[in-house]
């Protein structure tokens, strides 16, 4: 359903008469104080006098209302054959349903409802975030109602499969969600098994299946293409395509989007060629390769694409020149470098790479005289002065340079970068 066919249908009601009429002060919102945080007076709402029978999804997206719009008024029942989507956590048009409720799937995030009749889910009712609010004292009845970090909790409910809420101390123990063997959050394996596709683990996936307007628990054909779409919209969906339709083109459009797919390809294709491939994009994608495909060669590639030490790069290789090669790319790599790792030549590397701002910290970590270090950096080249006036200057680093640049060899780059730095040299 589109707007454009929506506004054949619907009237325009002004804020002064939906409060007169209906009053969404106090039904929608919890008093006329409230609704003026939201709305101002010369907003406006849908108006539908009658019972409302929708085809297709109901989507509750501020961003397809008219200026002005804040919402919809049925003053009657609604029925929608498909869904009622409102997928953005954080706001949405505010819904009135005088009546009774009926569709396929009801997903409820910002946007504040109230309904005065029954809420009828041919599938799931699922209301998310708190930024949301619902207002509801008839009966819930759905397979499936879940109410995540949102405060809601229903008088009246037949739930027949499975019901979890946040906020309900009778909400089932052995509903509510558990960490999994990689710390994640896992949906509890009574909704898991529920569910047409049971690769599916947590309530975000199964949002976004809902906000899709698709079934989740009738079996339902999901092909090649319907799986090109979802990887396309979110690569994380890898993981939940059947291992037999993980084919290579389908991971290459994962990997594309983020090396952290891996984690989800089939075994035989992850080779060599992939992971230079992978860490050519990003040096963080050794973290997801096997261990016997790390090696001395691929950990320097992966030092000039982003890999973190202590993450990415095994101690087994750590060396000077390795070493050295991730603070040249990163300086902030220098905190993560082990004590016994840290030479003065790193701490060298670190000066002339970045600020050095914890300079004195790995000094005395290392062993290595602070003032050692800033003359090497000078020694360097004149080219450094500038980190050096920049971060680390004093009288002794001012004199130290002048005693080496103060020549006619220097005389140009020694007067630019005193003439650069001629408030700090005033103060000396």
């Amino acid at each position: 359903m589109n707007l454009a066919g929506m506004n054949t249908a619907f009237d325009i009601i002004s804020v002064a008469d939906a409060i007169a009429n209906y009053g969404i002060d106090t039904h929608l919102y919890e008093s006329r104080e409230m609704l003026e945080d939201f709305v101002t007076a010369d907003d406006s709402f849908y108006l539908y006098k009658g019972n409302l029978i929708l085809e297709e999804p109901f989507l509750l997206d501020t961003d397809k209302l008219e200026k002005g719009i804040q919402g919809f008024i049925i003053d009657g029942d609604l029925r929608v054959n498909g869904s009622i989507i409102n997928e953005e956590g954080d706001y949405g048009p505010a819904l009135y349903v005088k009546g009774d409720v009926q569709c396929r799937s009801m997903l409820i995030g910002g946007s504040p409802v109230y309904i005065g009749g029954n809420v009828t889910a041919e599938e799931v009712i699922m209301l998310h975030y708190n930024h949301g609010w619902m207002k509801c004292s008839g009966l819930f009845t759905a397979p499936v109602m879940i109410v995540e970090d949102y405060h809601f909790v229903p008088d009246q409910m037949d739930i027949g499969a499975f019901y979890y809420n946040d906020n309900d101390p009778a909400s089932p123990e052995e509903n509510d969600c558990f960490e999994d063997e990689e710390e994640e959050q896992h949906i509890s394996l009574r909704l898991q098994a529920l569910l047409d596709n049971k690769l599916t683990t947590t309530f975000e996936e199964l949002r976004d299946d809902l906000a899709a307007g698709e079934y989740v628990l009738r079996p339902v054909e999901r092909d090649a293409d319907y799986w090109q779409k979802k990887v396309r919209q979110n690569y994380r969906n890898l993981k939940r395509v059947p291992p037999a339709l993980r084919t290579r083109d389908l991971c290459m459009q994962a990997l594309r989007k983020s090396v952290s797919s891996i984690a989800d390809f089939p075994e035989e294709l992850i080779t060599p060629e992939l992971a230079e491939q992978a860490v050519n994009i990003s040096g963080i994608a050794l973290r997801y390769l096997p261990e016997a495909l790390i090696t001395k060669e691929i950990c320097y590639l992966a030092a000039t694409k982003g890999a973190i030490i202590g993450l990415d790069i095994p101690e087994r290789f750590y060396e000077e020149e390795l070493l050295q090669l991730l603070i040249r790319h990163s300086d902030f790599q220098m905190e993560r470098i082990p004590t016994a790792y840290m030479t003065e030549a790193m701490l060298v590397t670190y000066v002339k790479t970045g600020r050095g701002a914890w300079l004195d910290k790995y000094c005395n970590a290392a062993g290595v005289p602070k003032e050692r270090v800033l003359k090497s950096v000078i020694d360097d080249g004149v080219q450094h002065l500038e980190n050096i006036f920049g971060w680390h200057f004093s009288a002794d680093t001012y004199a130290y340079a002048r005693s080496v640049y103060d020549n006619e060899q220097h005389r140009e780059a020694w007067t630019a970068i005193t003439r650069k730095y001629e408030r700090k040299l005033e103060r000396l």
